[in-house]
């Protein structure tokens, strides 16, 4: 029988996987492009693709528990260029992915994680894992689309990080 753990941990990383590879393609686009005024630069974008494995893991762990601890985190993490962002992603993937892979199914379900900005009760990584998993899916799709509008040649299978 899977264990929650493994089935949880196999989504985010399957979805890690192709933010990955649109992350990539924009390595050859103009990372200064803004679609649209008021809207952040590529750059910033994949800066902040790049943070979410870390500072969603530090909000839920209650690690940082101020927008201004926040900010200084992504102001640490930020990086001059798509490349080096990417480490940046990797490395908050794989701490990520070893830690929840470390836990049991009992304490994947224990109830002792909530970020600084939420009401209500504590939640757990059975809760949170696949919340990170989707933040990461909607800025993928950001990315994917700041690059159909400068006229990158990416497609539908640049998006499900299909190599074609």
């Amino acid at each position: 029988m899977t264990r929650l753990t493994e089935t949880l941990s196999e989504m985010f990383e399957r979805e890690s996987q192709q933010v990955r590879f649109v992350l990539e393609a924009a390595e050859n686009a103009d990372p200064n492009f803004i679609p649209y005024e008021g809207m952040r630069s590529l750059l910033d974008l994949a800066n902040h693709v790049a943070q979410i494995p870390t500072l969603d893991f530090k909000f839920y762990t209650k690690e940082l528990e101020t927008f201004e601890e926040v900010n200084e985190w992504e102001k640490k993490l930020a990086r001059s260029n798509i490349h080096e962002s990417l480490t940046v992603f990797d490395e908050g993937v794989d701490n990520l992915l070893t830690y929840i892979k470390g836990l049991s199914d009992e304490q994947i379900l224990e109830k002792n994680l909530k970020a600084f900005y939420e009401q209500g009760s504590d939640k757990n990584w059975a809760h949170y894992l696949p919340e990170i998993t989707t933040h990461l899916a909607m800025h993928k799709m950001q990315v994917w689309m700041y690059l159909k509008l400068e006229g990158q040649p990416v497609s539908m299978w640049t998006y499900y990080g299909v190599s074609r």
